[in-house]
């Protein structure tokens, strides 16, 4: 189901804290946090890489939800000018921002943003057999189930076509058979088993954006959601008691690490939402995930223990070394913004449950 829009009225979203599993730990609004993230992130859109699209994402979908229309056009004038076609898997992911900016009103800005995705979906199916989605390749990051998944699953909610659903549905099956661990959890390359902290955030992430767009009729769906609650339930076993996710997930001697946070926060919140995950086990997970989150936000949009940037290893030591960035990272900045914006949309169903 499509996320509703919220008014501009907060006074459901102020009382969110209600739904804490903690009463006694402070919560911060996602509407503050979002506004304080939006000082600093998502003001420049120089590429369509996932890093900067996903911060212009951010601010669309809040100007969305809070009916704030000047945020709104902020970010489609980002991406009126026309942009080269997506070569690299981060560019597929950053041509996302049109899914959102087609969800504007009917006119020719929308029809751009649909032709937009259209184009870059389209670009993801092998020529030779214009029906089937080029596979995976060996040595492919789990990353790609986040970079390629939800294009094609917005590319099929956007115009209708089955073989764009049908294309996601296959892709992400594919890499579940490359990267998906007995035990639940990702491994993030092809050279060792680590479940690498992001290298799961980016499967939950992608998952769960492809669940909410694949319709309940589609015969991949029951297996995707399936494969989606066993991932859900393997990263729930390694939540510190601190509510964050680990550098590297299973390793206990890790540092807790933003990003990977904020994308599993995500995805869980999304699934209690959507209700995909049993809400009595998974909004606490949740609640614990933003609280950890916003600790570990400081003034200024700084962030605490964000991993650098990383492709695949050769050893678990390898990621084990990876550095932890502080400070301003337009990474970590965008990710807080994709589960503030989550979490602003689900205070309404949080609260206000309908009767049974």
């Amino acid at each position: 189901m499509r996320y509703a829009l919220v008014g501009a009225s907060y006074c459901l979203i102020a009382i969110i804290g209600q739904v804490a599993a903690h009463a006694d730990e402070p919560e911060r609004p996602p509407v503050e946090v979002a506004k304080e993230l939006l000082q600093v992130y998502a003001k420049k859109l120089d590429s369509l890489a996932y890093i900067p699209a996903m911060a212009a994402y951010g601010r669309l979908r809040f100007g969305q939800l809070t009916g704030d229309q000047t945020l709104q056009d902020q970010v489609l004038a980002l991406i009126e000018q026309p942009r080269p076609a997506p070569k690299q898997p981060v560019e597929f992911a950053g041509h996302l921002i049109y899914a959102e900016a087609a969800r504007q009103p009917e006119g020719p800005a929308r029809d751009r943003a649909v032709a937009a995705v259209r184009r870059a979906a389209e670009l993801l199916f092998d020529p030779a057999k214009p029906n089937m989605v080029r596979p995976p390749r060996p040595q492919e990051m789990s990353d790609s189930i986040f970079m390629i998944g939800p294009i094609l699953a917005e590319a099929g909610e956007l115009t209708g076509e089955s073989k764009f659903y049908d294309g996601c549905v296959q892709y992400l099956k594919q890499m579940r058979k490359l990267r998906m661990r007995k035990d639940g959890l990702y491994q993030h390359g092809h050279l060792c088993d680590t479940a690498w902290g992001r290298g799961n955030g980016f499967p939950a992430l992608g998952t769960s954006w492809c669940l909410t767009c694949l319709p309940k009729t589609h015969p991949g769906r029951a297996e995707l959601l399936e494969q989606y609650q066993r991932h859900m339930a393997a990263l729930l076993k390694h939540q510190t008691a601190d509510g964050f996710w680990r550098q590297v997930i299973d390793v206990p001697e890790s540092y807790q690490e933003f990003s990977a946070t904020a994308m599993i926060g995500f995805a869980m919140q999304r699934g209690v939402r959507e209700e995909w995950l049993d809400q009595a086990t998974y909004q606490p997970a949740a609640d614990r995930a933003w609280r950890a989150m916003c600790s570990h936000l400081q003034p200024g949009g700084k962030v605490i223990d964000v991993c650098e940037g990383t492709g695949t290893q050769k050893s678990l030591a390898d990621y084990l070394n990876r550095k932890a960035i502080r400070g301003v990272d337009e990474r970590a900045g965008a990710m807080a913004l994709l589960f503030a914006t989550e979490r602003v949309s689900s205070s309404r169903r949080l609260i206000v449950r309908p009767v049974e």
